[in-house]
This record gives C-alpha cells, sequence and structure tokens, in this order.
C-alpha cells in the first residue's frame, strides 16, 4: 500500500491512538506519552538542523528539561507570559515567512534554528499538558486540535479545487492564498457550531470564532516554519517514522504553532479554570 490510501490509513490510526490518549489517560499518563512524543520530534528538529546523531541527545535532553523545568517551577497562573512568548515568536517567523514569500530566504544560522526549537517544542508540550489538565480539558485540546485539523483539510481541498495565487511558493509551493481561505471558511463552520456545545455556552460566539480563526492561521504558521525548515537542510520529510506522512514533525507542524495560541485564547475566554 502506497500514495493516498497509506497516508490515510496512517492518519486514521494516528487519529484514534491520539484521541483514545486524550480522552481515556490520566493527566499524569497524557503528560508522560506526550513527551516522548515532543522528545522524537526534537530529534527530528535538531536532526534537521545540521547535528550529526551523536550530538543530537544533549540537544533533545535539553529540550525536556527545559518542559519539565518550565511546567515545575512556572506558577500556571501566570503562564500566561510564557506562551505570549512563544506566539511572539511564531509571529516572528510567520513575518519571516512571508517576507520571503516570492524569493528564496537564505539558510538561518545553525545556532538561531537550534535555538528556535528549543522554545517552541517546550511550551507546545506545557500548552498541551495546560489544556488537557484544565476543567473539560480533554474536550478543549480535541477541539483546539480540529480547529488545525478543519483548516488543513479543506485548505488542501479547497487550494486544489481553486488555487492560483501562492502563498509562499519558494518555501511550501503548494500552499495557495485560496486554499488558505477554503481552510479559515471552513474553521469558521466549525466556531458556529462550537458555539452551541456546552463547552462554549459562556463564551461569545464572535469571541470563540476569532481564536479559532488566529489558531488556524498560526497553524499555517507552523507548516510554514517546518517547509523552510527542511528546505535549509535539503530534506523531503522530518523523518520516516509515520508511513505516507513521514516525520512527527511533518505531521504535527500546524499543530506547534497552534497549541500555545489556543491555550492563550482559553485563559482569555476564562476557560483554563483555577
Amino acid at each position: 500500500m502506497t500514495g493516498t490510501p497509506l497516508r490515510l490509513l496512517t492518519g486514521t490510526i494516528a487519529g484514534l491512538v491520539s484521541l483514545a490518549v486524550i480522552l481515556l489517560a490520566p493527566d499524569r499518563v497524557f503528560a508522560g506519552v506526550t513527551l516522548v512524543v515532543v522528545a522524537w520530534a526534537a530529534v527530528e528538529w535538531f536532526r534537521l538542523c545540521g547535528l550529526a546523531p551523536c550530538q543530537i541527545w544533549p540537544w533533545v535532553v535539553a529540550t525536556i528539561a527545559l518542559a519539565i523545568g518550565w511546567q515545575a517551577l512556572w506558577p500556571s497562573g501566570q503562564l500566561v507570559w510564557l506562551m505570549a512568548v512563544v506566539a511572539a515568536v511564531w509571529l516572528a517567523l510567520f513575518a519571516a515567512q512571508l517576507r520571503h514569500r516570492r524569493e528564496r530566504p537564505a539558510n538561518r544560522p545553525f545556532w538561531l534554528r537550534r535555538g528556535v526549537g528549543l522554545i517552541i517544542l517546550p511550551l507546545f508540550w506545557l500548552a498541551l499538558v495546560e489544556v488537557h489538565a484544565a476543567p473539560d480539558g480533554e474536550w478543549l485540546l480535541v477541539f483546539g486540535i480540529l480547529v488545525v485539523v478543519v483548516a488543513d483539510s479543506l485548505a488542501y481541498f479547497a487550494g486544489r479545487a481553486f488555487g492560483r495565487r501562492k502563498l509562499a511558493p519558494m518555501i511550501s509551493p503548494g500552499k495557495s492564498i485560496e486554499g488558505v481561505l477554503g481552510g479559515l471558511a471552513g474553521v469558521a463552520v466549525l466556531a458556529a457550531i462550537g458555539a452551541v456545545l456546552p463547552l462554549f455556552l459562556a463564551t461569545p460566539s464572535w469571541l470563540l470564532a476569532l481564536w479559532c480563526v488566529l489558531v488556524a492561521l498560526a497553524s499555517v504558521g507552523g507548516d510554514l516554519e517546518e517547509s523552510r525548515l527542511k528546505r535549509e537542510a535539503g530534506a523531503k520529510d522530518s523523518g520516516r517514522i509515520l508511513p505516507g506522512h513521514g516525520g512527527v514533525l511533518d505531521r504535527l507542524d500546524g499543530q506547534f504553532a497552534a497549541m500555545p495560541l489556543w491555550w492563550l485564547g482559553l485563559w482569555q475566554m476564562q476557560l483554563l479554570g483555577g
């Protein structure tokens, strides 16, 4: 089995396993499982940053240490500052990507790419764990993930059907402005559905829609950043662990940027408890 059928099968299995872990695993188990996933993503990230296999592991250990350290030492009520920092990092990355829409950007220094990984990977994990631990956190996390999945899936189909203007052809030639707009339209429908769910009954519909759109846009930035990282490394995929998808980074690129912003949205909507 190859091509699209293999991709669909892998995606379906990965989705069902992820859903089971989110909904059924206690907070500590969820934190442990997702930390393993982030550690493997770190392996792929730092491999793309020009490190030899024997040099990667200290960076992976540093990523895990930062994730656990931030969770242990940073008061939950003040996490907004950490999440704001990582959101600002993603905004800067997205701005840089759009700046080089039609010209091939110069390769960034290795130290910069590695430093970005040390910020975004631990804070992605921290956002996952903190959302999951909130009241109704399992379902809040599922909804946030769905925002990215809907945006990505509808962007793909809208881009194939209507795509004319490329979003950033020198970074990710397959992405189109029409595709992004199609993805945002799907997210708007998802937000309308979410507005009538018990999870968001106390949240103004316009506010939920605003944060869903922002999260969807952030996921586009995550996708482009991973594409740029692979181009700088001269790699087609970040890894080969997921048949039909490549690596963990290839599968979760949009989520890395989206989840900290989703945490910020839930915090602003006062849905995290505490």
